[in-house]
């Protein structure tokens, strides 16, 4: 006697992954006020020309993408570049009661005082130390970045699912 086996194939519904990528947005773009005001906070008392922190966010197929950066005046953008990546050289000279608002490796400005006497470019003088702002902030925020989108992920497939 022959055994017959009948096997029939279930197809579950196509998938739309429009709520997980509504909840990755979303922690995507929260990240990107964080990262805003994390490298505002060093910048906090300057005067005059000031960069300001922007960021765009994009949820791609495969991946997230929060790319934050300062945004203004090339002078802003040049003060700030200069003091977060360091410089070689320098040629302000600077008063004898001079003390930087800033420090390196700290996210944080404080009053400062002094001022620039004069700028001599025959007669350079050490450069500027790099504040290291911006790898600070990238190494600060990995791992909680990618915590959140996790957790966004799973939040998405619970409301697909759910």
């Amino acid at each position: 006697m022959a055994e017959i086996l009948q096997v029939k194939a279930i197809k579950a519904k196509k998938m739309n992954l429009k709520r997980v990528r509504e909840e990755l947005l979303k922690a995507a773009k929260d990240e990107a006020k964080t990262n805003e005001k994390l490298l505002g906070e060093p910048i906090a008392t300057w005067t005059g020309d000031k960069p300001k922190p922007e960021s765009l966010v994009e949820v791609g197929r495969d991946d997230v993408t929060v790319l934050t950066g300062m945004n203004g005046s090339e002078k802003a953008l040049n003060k700030f570049k200069w003091l977060d990546e360091g410089t070689r050289v320098r040629y302000a000279t600077m008063s004898q009661d001079w003390k930087s608002k800033t420090k390196p490796g700290v996210l944080k400005s404080g009053r400062g005082r002094g001022r620039v006497l004069f700028v001599n470019k025959r007669r350079p003088r050490p450069g500027i130390k790099a504040r290291g702002w911006t790898e600070l902030i990238m190494k600060r925020r990995r791992r909680p970045f990618s915590d959140a989108m996790i957790k966004a992920k799973n939040k998405g497939l619970d409301k697909l699912y759910g």
